[in-house]
């Protein structure tokens, strides 16, 4: 608490990054670069609407055996961080990168490091204060070549056996944050930037025995709290993918709501501080036209192999679904007797009401998971329009 109390000493100037500043919510959308190659026009970084959103964060990069990070595609990280190139003149034309048309809306850009798929590194370079210090540098390195404002570490998760958790990741977890705002400090005592520093968190309980909540939040400015695959076609019984409020089957915390409780109410991270998550995609259930039911599955009759259909695509077919309303849950779903499919997603009026709880808690804000989920064939972005309407309009 002594370095945040620090932390408001610093120049007014600089401050644009604290959770204290003014009523502003965060809409922060990530973008997941590795999939730009194969879907160029969906991903398409100059369509993306900067001008509704606080920050755009830019996933992934993620750690070696050595500390170092690396892009998941670099071929992605030049075009879309460096910018596009002139043919005639054979030079980068200014002011094309993400970076550059980010900041001429009056958005931040952030870099995040790890994901669900490149986490089995982190245990490791945590462990070892050298490794630590090339995490690090290594992320001021980002920063000071592509003009990033800060640094989102999403470790997926600290203990997790699965990807090579250890009992030691609670304390080092700690310490790789800390020496990743010391340095962010170091740059910006040069620079005269305040640069953020945020960490993408599991919803569940299960996975706080392993984080040392309160020390991290001292660390933070933001902690982005994961609420979206709460329940999917991995499970016993269809469910709701990111519900608001409980469900009435499963375990009733895994919702918006329980996840901002515990971090807020049993965990003590100032409200200020917590962003929630909002799922641009949902799952759909094969074999299954009830909520809460026995499935066959992810249905991949409809819908491609899911690891998240984008709304825009289930916005494609809705006329062949009938649209129901959990009213505990406050979610809607989908439901096709003739195909026996089931979708749970988000629509307007539930990421509508996500926003005005995140106003109703006094919390920071939203991330979006993913930015272009919601962005439909004539150009509109309903989701992200509904968000920014309740955050600015109201």
């Amino acid at each position: 608490m002594a370095k945040f109390l620090k932390w408001t000493l610093i120049p007014a100037v600089f401050l644009f990054a604290l959770p204290l500043q003014g009523q502003q919510k965060d809409i922060n959308g990530y973008f997941p670069s590795w999939k730009w190659q194969k879907n160029r026009e969906r991903l398409d970084h100059r369509l993306i609407p900067y001008q509704k959103l606080t920050i755009v964060t830019y996933a992934f990069f993620y750690p070696l055996e050595s500390g170092e990070i690396v892009g998941m595609d670099p071929v992605a990280d030049s075009y879309l961080l460096k910018g596009e190139m002139d043919s005639l003149s054979g030079n980068l034309k200014p002011n094309s990168s993400m970076v550059a048309l980010a900041h001429r809306h009056g958005a931040k850009m952030v870099l995040s490091i790890g994901g669900w798929e490149n986490s089995n590194k982190f245990p490791q370079v945590a462990a070892d204060p050298l490794k630590r210090a090339n995490f690090a540098q290594s992320c001021i390195r980002q920063i000071t070549d592509y003009g990033f404002d800060g640094i989102d570490v999403d470790w997926e998760f600290p203990g997790y056996v699965r990807h090579k958790g250890t009992p030691e990741d609670k304390q080092n977890f700690t310490l790789l944050l800390q020496t990743v705002r010391d340095s962010l400090q170091a740059l910006g005592k040069r620079t005269g930037k305040y640069y953020l520093l945020s960490a993408s968190l599991p919803a569940a309980a299960s996975h706080l025995p392993d984080i040392e909540v309160q020390k991290i939040t001292a660390i933070l400015d933001r902690l982005n709290l994961m609420t979206y695959d709460l329940f999917g076609p991995w499970g016993k019984l269809s469910n709701h993918n990111s519900a608001l409020f409980g469900p009435a089957q499963g375990d009733s915390a895994r919702c918006v709501d329980g996840a901002f409780k515990l971090y807020h109410n049993e965990h003590q991270v100032p409200a200020e501080k917590i962003n929630l998550g909002v799922a641009f995609y949902g799952h759909a259930y094969a074999n299954c036209t009830q909520i809460y039911t026995e499935h066959g599955g992810a249905d991949t009759k409809l819908f491609p192999a899911d690891d998240g259909i984008p709304y825009a695509l289930i916005a494609e077919r809705l006329d062949r679904f009938k649209r129901l309303w959990d009213n505990k849950a406050q979610a809607p779903y989908l439901v096709s007797e003739s195909q026996r499919i089931l979708v749970s997603f988000d629509d307007e009026e539930s990421v509508g009401r996500k926003a005005d709880y995140v106003k109703e808690k006094n919390a920071a804000g939203l991330i979006v998971w993913t930015l272009q989920g919601d962005r439909l064939k004539d150009g509109r972005t309903p989701l992200l329009d509904a968000i920014y309407g309740r955050f600015i309009a109201r």
